[in-house]
C-alpha cells in the first residue's frame, strides 16, 4: 500500500546560511541586534536578516549595490578594479565573497506524547542534579553602612555671614 501523503508538500523552514569569504569582519545590526560574520564561519539567518542586509534574493549586481551602500563599501577606492586585468569593481568583488545558500528543515507530524529521540525517557535523568558546595568562606554579619558626609560651608565664608551681594 502506498503512503496516503506522499504527494502532500511537506511544510518547511526557511533558514539562510550566510558564509564571509572575505579577510575581515561584517559587523552590522538587524532589529536592534547586532549580527557578526566571522571571515570562514557560517551564520544562520533569516530571510528577512539576509533581505535586510545583503538584498538576498536579488541578482549579484543589485546585491552588491545594496552591500556597497551598507557596507561603506562605496569610496573611490572600491569603485576601482582590484587588479589590473579585473574589470568588475572592488565593492563587487567583495560582494561576491559573501556566499548565502538556503538551508531547509522540514516539520514532521509527531505524537506529542512520544518521548523525544535524544531524552532517555525517565524523569529522574530529567532532574538537576544538586552540587555541594565545600566551599565556606561566606562571611556572616551585618553589611557596614557609610555615613552621609557632613555639610560644610564654603570655603572662607565665614568672613561674609552679614553681607549680601547683588540683593536689594
Amino acid at each position: 500500500m502506498t503512503d496516503p501523503q506522499a504527494d502532500q508538500a511537506v511544510a518547511a523552514v526557511t533558514m539562510l546560511e550566510v558564509v564571509n569569504n572575505n579577510d575581515f569582519t561584517i559587523t552590522d545590526m538587524f532589529d536592534g541586534v547586532p549580527v557578526t560574520f566571522a571571515p570562514g564561519v557560517p551564520v544562520d539567518c533569516t530571510p528577512a536578516i539576509c533581505e535586510h542586509l545583503f538584498g538576498w534574493p536579488a541578482e549579484l549586481p543589485v546585491r552588491a549595490l545594496k552591500m556597497a551602500a551598507r557596507f561603506g563599501w562605496s569610496g573611490k577606492d572600491y569603485l576601482k578594479p582590484e587588479g589590473p586585468g579585473d574589470k568588475v569593481p572592488r565593492y563587487q568583488t567583495l560582494a561576491e565573497k559573501i556566499t548565502i545558500t538556503p538551508v531547509y528543515y522540514d516539520l514532521v507530524k509527531r505524537n506529542p506524547n512520544d518521548p523525544i529521540p535524544v531524552d532517555l525517557g525517565d524523569e529522574e535523568s530529567d532532574r538537576p542534579v544538586a552540587t555541594a558546595t565545600t566551599d565556606a568562606t561566606t562571611k556572616g554579619g551585618r553589611r557596614r553602612r557609610n555615613k552621609a558626609p557632613v555639610k560644610r560651608g564654603r570655603a572662607g565664608a565665614g568672613d561674609r555671614e552679614g553681607v549680601r551681594l547683588g540683593g536689594r
